[in-house]
């Protein structure tokens, strides 16, 4: 029987305000320069960027507010690249660092349509609910100010407790403040390595959230909305 649900915060619960041409006017600025259309693309995958240089340890170096500003700002500038191929390194990692401030603002944020609504119908079943998330000290302040909190038995962030996904310690960590089991527990999340591995690894039960209906077959369920994730633990539940 399935007594609780954890979730990944960030294109999970909540996703970035600002639209891509927002976050390009925003570096230019910090710069400088004009940045023309034809550099303004997406950036680079974040996951995919880290695994290939530095392998499970990749995402794991979210364990401190320290580490994960040196993480973005070294993406940031790895993005800026082909950009500001004239500029000092140090002016574009300053503007990295000043990318990663403007995302600690909770304005900067936003509650996917059904988030609210979601987490209510799990709450109203009497569901344990909580978010395990590789994020900063900041992350408190945002869901709070997004009335996330408020459905919340806890919040875990990495940088707090010294552990990041995929490593099992804050799964554990998580389980201990919901002191639930791992078999009683969902944990849902957008990456295949970071949250259904991490948290398979733990004893949890994974499953994916794909919004955009990309992902390939996976060996765990695959949810398009968070409204989706009850089915998905009555099946476990009833051990389907």
């Amino acid at each position: 029987m399935i007594r609780a649900i954890f979730y990944d915060a960030g294109h999970t619960l909540v996703r970035p305000r600002a639209e891509i041409d927002e976050v390009w006017d925003f570096l230019a600025h910090q710069l400088g320069i004009s940045i023309a259309q034809e550099h303004r693309g997406a950036f680079p995958d974040v996951a995919a960027f880290f695994y290939s240089r530095l392998g499970e340890d990749g995402l794991g170096s979210y364990a401190s507010d320290r580490a994960a500003r040196t993480f973005w700002t070294e993406y940031y500038a790895f993005a800026l690249r082909d950009v500001a191929p004239d500029l000092p390194l140090a002016e574009i990692r300053s503007a990295g660092e000043a990318l990663y401030d403007w995302y600690a603002e909770p304005a900067q944020w936003q509650p996917f349509p059904e988030t609210i609504a979601a987490l209510e119908a799990a709450r109203a079943r009497g569901l344990v609910q909580g978010v395990v998330s590789d994020w900063g000290s900041d992350l408190l302040p945002i869901l709070h100010a997004h009335e996330i909190t408020r459905l919340m038995d806890f919040v875990v962030a990495s940088a707090v407790v010294g552990s990041s996904k995929p490593h099992r310690e804050i799964f554990l960590y998580a389980l201990g403040r919901a002191n639930v089991r791992a078999e009683e527990t969902v944990y849902v999340g957008d990456s295949y390595l970071a949250d259904v591995l991490g948290s398979r690894g733990a004893g949890l039960h994974p499953i994916l959230i794909d919004r955009a209906g990309k992902a390939p077959p996976i060996d765990a369920p695959v949810v398009r909305s968070l409204t989706e994730v009850l089915g998905v633990v009555d099946e476990i539940s009833a051990g389907g």
